[in-house]
C-alpha cells in the first residue's frame, strides 16, 4: 500500500519516521505493507533533515496524490487541508487525518462526495485515544446515550499546574515551553479545539458534523487561582469538559467542578479521557495522552492499517504502464524502463507494461512493405506490422526478468484482446483478462504488446496510429485499474507543441474532453480513441516522462471549472481541403455527398457550404492528408452533380482548446484579431464548447502559434 504524506511537521516527521523505521514490524504483525510513495512540506529543509530521496519528493498536490494509494495530510488549518483531502477524495484515494478543525467544519462534504467509507480520523479527537474506532466498530449496534471527557490536554495541564498553586499565566508558559501549547494558544483555551473534536464525535453517531456554531464554548482563559482554591475547600476539581447529550440534542464545553468519584477526578497533566454511555453495556471509559506526536501519530498509523482494508477493497494494484517507442529504441533504455518497474513493484503495486514497437520499427516496416507492393494486402500488412511490438516486449520482458522478477511477453492475441475484421484500423471489441489475472496473481509482470490484437478466428489486426494507447486504456478497464500511465519523451501534455513555441510548458491537469479535442486537432500525445474511451469508463491517464521523474499531466473528468479557459494551441498541417464547386442547391445532395465518404472511409473534419447564386453552391470540407488516396473523386463528382473538384494542400488548421470556450465571444475575437494582426487570413472557422479551429496557409502556421499561445498567456496557464 502506497503512503503519501502530506505535511512534515511534528506529527508528519513521525509518521514518515515510524513507516521507515519500523515497517517491517507492521508488515510482520498486520499482514500489510506500508510503503511511502510521496511526501510534501512547505518547509523544503525538512527533508534534508529527515534524509529523505529526492524522488519521495512530490511536485504538488496532486503529484502526491496520483502516486499514493492512502493519503496522510498533517499539513493542519482549513484552506490547503480542504483542498488536498478534496482532491483525493475525487481521484478515488482514501485520506488519514488528524485535523479536527477540518473534519468539524467540512466532515459533510467530504462525506457527501464518497459512496464509500474514503475518510479516517482518529488522531482528531483523542490523539492515542481510540475513541472512533470504538464508537464505529465495537459500539455500532449500541444506542449513544451520552459522550463526556477531558478533550484537550493543553487545557487540562494548564488546570492540574494552577491546582498545585500556579498562576494562569505561568501556566501557560510551561505548556508553551514543553511543547503542549501553540504560541497562540486561542484554540485550546477558549474551548474551541475541544468544541472541534465534539462536532467530530457528534457526526460519527449521527452522520452529520454540526460544527462549532451550534456548540455552547467557553474556555479557561478566565480562571484565577482563587477558582480552584475555592473548588479545592469544596474537595472538587476544575476541569474543561466537552458534553454530548444525544437525548437532550445539546452539546457544550465549559469549566466543571468535579468530585472524587467522578472517573475524570484523576485525569491530570496532558491525559484526556472520554467516557461513552450506552444504552446496552453501560460506560465506556477511555483514557490515555491526547497530545503530542508519538500519540497522534500510532493514530493515524493504525487508521493507515484499517484504511488500507477499504482502500483494497475500492481499487485493486493494478496500473498499467505503456511505453512508447522513443522509450524502448535502445537496448539502454529497455533496461531504464525495466528499472522503473522495478520500482513500481517495489512500491506495492502490480504493474502491467504495454509496448509500442522500438523507434521507427513500423514506419520502416512500411517503406519495407513499399519495396513489394504499392498496395499491399490488408492482412499481411498487419501481419508485417505486428512484429514491431512482438520484438520489443520480448526485450522488455528479458530486462525485467534480468533484475530479479517474473515477467512474461504477450502478444495480443495472447493476451486475448478481440478486435473487429478492420485491418490496419480494427476496433477492440472485447478482452478476456482472465490469463494477464492469473500471471498477477502469481507475482508475474506482463508485458502485452500495443496496437494489435486478433478477430475471432485469429486472424491479426492492427489499431491505427496511436493504437498502443487505446491498448493501454482498454486493459485499464478490463484489469479495474483506475490509472493508465502513459510514458513519452516528454513532460506531459503542453500548451502548445514545444518544437515550434519555445515557452510552451507541460499542463498540470486537463479534461479529457479536452485532450480528445487536442488529439483531433493535431496533438499527437495521445490518441483520440484512447481518451474517448477513457472518458467513457472513467479511467484518469497519466501522461510521464519515460527519462525524468515531472510529474506529468493528470487526463481525467477535470475540476469544476465555469469560467472560460484557454488551456492550448495545436495545429495540423496533414490536412487538405476538398471543394465541390457548382453543386446544385436541392434536397438531399448533402447528404448523398457524406454517404458516398462514409462508403469509402474517408472521415471529414471541418464542412462549409456557401451560396453562390440562387441555383449552386460551393461545398468545402477538410479530411486527413492520408484519406486523399482513399477519396474517389470521379464517384463523389457523379453523385454530387458538382461541375468541379478542386482539392488544396497547402492549408493548415489551428485549434484553441479549453472551458467553455463558446461562453463569450471575447475569447473568439482574442484568436481572430490576433491572427489578423500577424497578416493572416481565415479560410475556414468551426467551434464547439471546448474548441475554436480555423484553417490557414500552411505557411504561416509557426508564426500564428506563437502569437496565439502569447495572446492568450499560455505560458502561465500549467
Amino acid at each position: 500500500m502506497r503512503i503519501g504524506i502530506a505535511g512534515l511537521g511534528t506529527v508528519g516527521s513521525c509518521v514518515y519516521a515510524i513507516l521507515k523505521d519500523k515497517g517491517d514490524e507492521i508488515e510482520k504483525r498486520s499482514g500489510r505493507k506500508c510503503i511511502v510513495s510521496k511526501v510534501i512540506t512547505r518547509t523544503h529543509s525538512k527533508y534534508d533533515k529527515l534524509g529523505i530521496p529526492s524522488d519521495l519528493v512530490a511536485e504538488d498536490f496532486e503529484d502526491l496524490i496520483i502516486n499514493s494509494d492512502i493519503v496522510v495530510e498533517t499539513i493542519g488549518g482549513s484552506e490547503a487541508a480542504r483542498k488536498l483531502v478534496k482532491q483525493s477524495l475525487e481521484l478515488n484515494r482514501t485520506v488519514v487525518t488528524a485535523n479536527k478543525m477540518l473534519i468539524s467544519e467540512f466532515g459533510n462534504e467530504f462525506t457527501n462526495s464518497s459512496p464509500i467509507k474514503s475518510l479516517f480520523f482518529e488522531a482528531a479527537v483523542g490523539g492515542g485515544i481510540p475513541i472512533i474506532s470504538l464508537l464505529e466498530d465495537y459500539l455500532i449496534f449500541h444506542g449513544i446515550k451520552r459522550i463526556r471527557g477531558i478533550l484537550n490536554g493543553t487545557t487540562n495541564f494548564i488546570l492540574s499546574e494552577m491546582q498545585k498553586g500556579m498562576d494562569y499565566a505561568s501556566a501557560l508558559k510551561i505548556a508553551q515551553e514543553k511543547g503542549y501549547a501553540e504560541a497562540d494558544p486561542t484554540s485550546d483555551v477558549k474551548g474551541y479545539d475541544a468544541a472541534y473534536k465534539l462536532s467530530v464525535l457528534t457526526g460519527v453517531k449521527t452522520g452529520v458534523f454540526p460544527g462549532i456554531s451550534t456548540i455552547e464554548t467557553k474556555g479557561i482563559e478566565g480562571i484565577d487561582k482563587s477558582d480552584l482554591e475555592r473548588a479545592a475547600t469544596a474537595g472538587k476539581k476544575l476541569k474543561l469538559i466537552g458534553t454530548i447529550d444525544f437525548e437532550r440534542e445539546v452539546a457544550s464545553v465549559q469549566p466543571q467542578e468535579i468530585e472524587r468519584n467522578d472517573p475524570l477526578w484523576s485525569v491530570d497533566g496532558v491525559e484526556n479521557a472520554i467516557e461513552v454511555e450506552t444504552d446496552l453495556s453501560g460506560r465506556f471509559i477511555l483514557r490515555g495522552e491526547g497530545a503530542g506526536a508519538q500519540p497522534t501519530a500510532t493514530a493515524i498509523i493504525s487508521d493507515i492499517l484499517r484504511a488500507s482494508r477499504y482502500a483494497e477493497k475500492q481499487s485493486n494494484s493494478v496500473v498499467i504502464m505503456k511505453f512508447g517507442g522513443t522509450s524502448v529504441d535502445s537496448a539502454e533504455k529497455i533496461k531504464d524502463v525495466a528499472e522503473r518497474v522495478q520500482k513500481k513493484v517495489l512500491s506495492g503495486v502490480k504493474p502491467v507494461i504495454v509496448v509500442s514497437a522500438m523507434g521507427v520499427e513500423t514506419d520502416k516496416l512500411h517503406e519495407l512493405a513499399k519495396e513489394i507492393s504499392s498496395k499491399p494486402n490488408g492482412r499481411e500488412m498487419d501481419m508485417l506490422l505486428a512484429t514491431g511490438e512482438q520484438k520489443s516486449i520480448a526485450l522488455v520482458a528479458m530486462a525485467i526478468q534480468v533484475l530479479g522478477m517474473k515477467s512474461i511477453s504477450l502478444s495480443g492475441n495472447q493476451a486475448r484482446i478481440q478486435t473487429d475484421s478492420n485491418f490496419s484500423n480494427a476496433r477492440i471489441v472485447g478482452i478476456d483478462a482472465d490469463l494477464i489475472n492469473r500471471y498477477l496473481s502469481n507475482g508475474y509482470v506482463p508485458v502485452v504488446a500495443g496496437f494489435q490484437g486478433s478477430t475471432y478466428t485469429g486472424e491479426i489486426t492492427t489499431l491505427g496510429r496511436g493504437g498502443s494507447d487505446l491498448t493501454a486504456v482498454v486493459l485499464a478497464k478490463a484489469l479495474g485499474s483506475q490509472l493508465c500511465e502513459i510514458y513519452k519523451d516528454v513532460d506531459g501534455v503542453y500548451s502548445a507543441d514545444p518544437r515550434i513555441v519555445q515557452k510552451a510548458r507541460p499542463i498540470k491537469e486537463i479534461s479529457w474532453e479536452e485532450m480528445i479535442e487536442l488529439s483531433k486537432q493535431g496533438a499527437q500525445v495521445l490518441q483520440s480513441r484512447a481518451s474517448e474511451f477513457a472518458r467513457k469508463y472513467d479511467i484518469k491517464v497519466l501522461v510521464k516522462n519515460a527519462h525524468s521523474n515531472a510529474r506529468g499531466t493528470l487526463i481525467w473528468r477535470g475540476s469544476k471549472v465555469e469560467q472560460p479557459i484557454v488551456r492550448a494551441v495545436t495545429s495540423d498541417d496533414e490536412i487538405v481541403k476538398v471543394v465541390l464547386q457548382e453543386v446544385p442547391d436541392r434536397p438531399g445532395i448533402a447528404a448523398r455527398v457524406l454517404k458516398t465518404l462514409a462508403e469509402q472511409n474517408v472521415n471529414i473534419d471541418m464542412i462549409i457550404q456557401s451560396m453562390r447564386s440562387g441555383e449552386f453552391n460551393t461545398m468545402a470540407f477538410t479530411i486527413h492528408g492520408s484519406d486523399l488516396s482513399k477519396l474517389k473523386q470521379d464517384i463523389l463528382k457523379t453523385r454530387s452533380e458538382a461541375k468541379e473538384i478542386t482539392v488544396e494542400s497547402s492549408i493548415a488548421k489551428l485549434s484553441i482548446v479549453g472551458v467553455n470556450l463558446t461562453a463569450t465571444p471575447a475569447i473568439a475575437a482574442t484568436l481572430f484579431e490576433t491572427l489578423a494582426n500577424e497578416g493572416i487570413n481565415i479560410d475556414m472557422i468551426s467551434a464547439s464548447n471546448s474548441r475554436i479551429s480555423v484553417v490557414i496557409d500552411s505557411n504561416m502556421v509557426h508564426l500564428a502559434v506563437n502569437a496565439i499561445h502569447s495572446a492568450f498567456s499560455l505560458e502561465e496557464i500549467v
